[in-house]
């Protein structure tokens, strides 16, 4: 098994702290950025008997999955029964909310958003509020991952052994500490251009641990004979996701 910085986990709703709501809602918070999360974060609400919570949109895709009880959730103005087992699929910014359809037994959601930069709109205010500061009142602090960016210009023929050499530094990333996550996209306008793209926790993970090390090193053996020019890098934080 190949070396892999980030850690593994076993999380338990009923270990960790939650959120009240209001309303007879409560949040617990499960895979977030804290906790490992590259490209979504989810999360269990429990509702207590005829709970609901507020009308409300997100600016990013979520699913919610029915895990306990039964519910009915509001999709833009139209109400859907819920099952366990069944899925509610609601697309970025679409106003909605549940409500737990019994007035004697609690009922719970798993709900994922498609992006660690979701936020949440309450319809009858317009109040925006990102979740991962909401989960900041559990002590958490809210970490925005740096997005390095390098733009890399292939030698005529050589895209092949270039897109190997990357895939076989996935392992030297994986391994670094404070990396996230690693992919490469290629230009569909421009031959031979991609276009790196590495997550990272701070840009000091980044800039002094791993351009300092071993791995560093590794990474520009495996890629340097393929490329026309030096790579070109930049840094980058989301200010704003409209969905």
């Amino acid at each position: 098994m190949p070396e892999i910085s980030q850690q593994s986990h076993v999380l338990r709703p009923a270990d960790l702290p939650g959120i009240d709501r209001g309303r007879g809602a409560r949040t617990t918070p499960l895979v977030t950025v804290g906790r490992g999360a590259t490209a979504f974060i989810n999360g269990r609400t429990e509702f207590g008997p005829g709970a609901s919570i507020a009308h409300h949109t997100h600016n990013v895709p979520e699913s919610v999955l029915l895990a306990q009880g039964a519910a009915i959730v509001d999709i833009d103005g139209v109400e859907h029964e819920l099952s366990v087992g069944d899925v509610a699929f609601v697309p970025a910014n679409v106003p909605h909310h549940f409500t737990n359809a019994s007035d004697s037994e609690p009922a719970a959601i798993f709900w994922t958003y498609g992006s660690l930069d979701a936020t949440r709109t309450k319809v009858s205010d317009g109040v925006r509020e990102r979740i991962d500061v909401e989960q900041g009142s559990l002590g958490e602090e809210p970490m925005k991952l740096v997005r390095e960016q390098v733009e890399l210009h292939v030698a005529e023929g050589q895209d092949a052994p270039f897109i190997s050499a990357v895939a076989q530094a996935t392992t030297v990333f994986q391994g670094a500490e404070g990396c996230r996550s690693f992919h490469l996209e290629k230009s569909v306008d421009k031959p031979g251009h991609y276009r790196l793209i590495v997550q990272w926790e701070t840009i000091e993970h980044h800039t002094e641990i791993f351009r300092s090390g071993d791995r560093f090193i590794r990474w520009r053996e495996l890629v340097s004979p393929f490329l026309a020019e030096p790579p070109a890098a930049e840094h980058f934080v989301e200010v704003y996701t409209g969905f």
